[in-house]
């Protein structure tokens, strides 16, 4: 599932549907040391979907943290939903299947919630609704059962997922057209402000974390088998990457993802 269309930028590609667990977008624990309350799996009768409310927020880890830094400043044990979708459909671990959330008030020890970090009264790509209709599948595998699927909206006083999102949970996921247009200047602002992180901290051995997993993403897009995306930059994905340097012919050959390997990459 990837985003079709759009400049050859070093973009296409990349946004295949992933998944990012807590360690990995770099969650707090819950302050209280206890942990999130966990969940009766035999309560859970459905799924909510919410949506950020925001629009023109951040995006991708930067949102999920912001969701975060929100619900803890409002002194909940954490980040309140069970599952998040960015705009380019990347899946990140919330509180997971074992908690209870705490983003429907009234529903919270009886559903899961998955929110997307955009702005749901406008279409959002179709990786999105894929990536929320996979998390809905999941949550039945996981509880065993059919769930029912709602809308915040219509289970608290909120406007809550939004127009558009919402009109389509509630008409029954059905499948989306591919919009007319794809935000590809946000999506190329998005990696240009990731190379400038990785010019200040370079990625090699022993790196983890998102940026890490779109590096092995995209040179196994270009040949450069750099084995499972796993978020883990060990042996093998040094290999890769000393394959691409040396293929380029102008970066040095180290092994190491600094800033002008990063742009390469993904930027020309």
């Amino acid at each position: 599932m990837t985003l079709s269309g759009g400049p050859d930028d070093g973009t296409r590609g990349l946004m295949s549907m992933k998944y990012i667990s807590r360690t990995q977008w770099g969650a707090t624990a819950p302050p209280n040391g206890k942990g999130f309350h966990p969940i009766r799996r035999r309560r859970v009768v459905g799924v909510v979907v919410h949506h950020s409310g925001v629009q023109d927020g951040p995006r991708g880890t930067n949102a999920v943290k912001a969701f975060e830094r929100h619900h803890l400043s409002k002194g909940w044990d954490g980040i309140a939903y069970n599952w998040l979708v960015d705009e380019t459909g990347t899946i990140f671990e919330g509180r997971g299947w074992e908690a209870r959330g705490g983003a429907t008030k009234g529903w919270n020890s009886k559903s899961m919630s998955v929110c997307y970090t955009g702005w749901g009264d406008e279409q959002p790509h179709v990786n999105v609704l894929e990536s929320i209709q996979t998390v809905i599948a999941e949550a039945e595998r996981t509880f065993g059962k059919g769930l029912w699927v709602e809308t915040h909206r219509r289970k608290g006083s909120t406007t809550c997922p939004g127009d558009w999102l919402g009109n389509w949970v509630e008409g029954g996921m059905g499948a989306a057209k591919e919009p007319s247009m794809v935000d590809w200047d946000a999506i190329i602002q998005y990696f240009k402000d990731l190379r400038v992180q990785v010019e200040g901290s370079p990625l090699k051995r022993g790196s983890r974390g998102l940026p890490v997993r779109l590096v092995q993403s995209r040179l196994n897009d270009r040949g450069f088998d750099a084995g499972v995306v796993d978020g883990i930059f060990g042996r093998r994905t040094k290999a890769s990457v000393r394959k691409f340097q040396e293929s380029q012919g102008f970066l040095k050959v180290n092994g190491v993802v600094n800033g002008d390997t990063f742009g390469a990459l993904f930027l020309q």
